[in-house]
């Protein structure tokens, strides 16, 4: 295994953000001095929190199921708690890799890996990569060494193609 990964923290940022969008008007409500408001918002706030735990969970979950792995033979990526799904890239087939960040996701180092391959389904897109300009580096140099293995393979099965032509053709003396 060259690399195995989850998805970049920034994975949550919507859980963030929700939980901002809960907190802060809560703490601007709570300045109002009108119990009955109190009481109402007192239990949307615990429905909106209960949701929002929930979500949270549940997002914990698919980022923990969630791996972006590149083998000495493959790209892999598979996803999903309940309903799972995976892609699988042989190195051979890989065409181009492209990264794409964001001025925040420079920041934060994370990105968007976009891998060109001459399979079935053309280009893969993988998303919240941590130091996406890493990986596809380590993609390329991995679909070298595949190459130069490919190459070693053909040399060795043409020189011991040649041995055994020399070994079958009788000697003249």
């Amino acid at each position: 295994m060259i690399l195995a990964s989850n998805p970049h923290w920034f994975y949550f940022w919507k859980e963030v953000a929700a939980a901002i969008g809960i907190v802060a008007p809560l703490l601007l409500l709570s300045v109002v001095d009108a119990s009955w408001l109190n009481d109402a918002i007192g239990w949307i706030a615990l429905i909106a929190f209960v949701v929002l735990v929930i979500d949270i969970i549940v997002a914990f979950l698919n980022w923990k199921t969630t791996r972006f792995a590149i083998t000495d033979q493959r790209v892999a990526y598979q996803s999903g708690m309940f309903r799972r799904r995976g892609v699988s890239i042989p190195l051979n087939r890989i065409n181009n890799v492209n990264f794409n960040q964001s001025m925040i996701a420079r920041m934060l180092n994370n990105g968007v890996v976009t891998i060109e391959s001459a399979g079935e389904t053309g280009d893969s897109v993988f998303e919240n990569i941590p130091n996406p300009e890493h990986v596809r580096t380590l993609i390329f140099a991995q679909v070298e060494a595949d190459e130069q293995r490919d190459s070693d393979r053909d040399a060795a099965s043409l020189a011991k193609a040649l041995r055994d032509q020399q070994a079958n053709i009788p000697s003249t003396g």
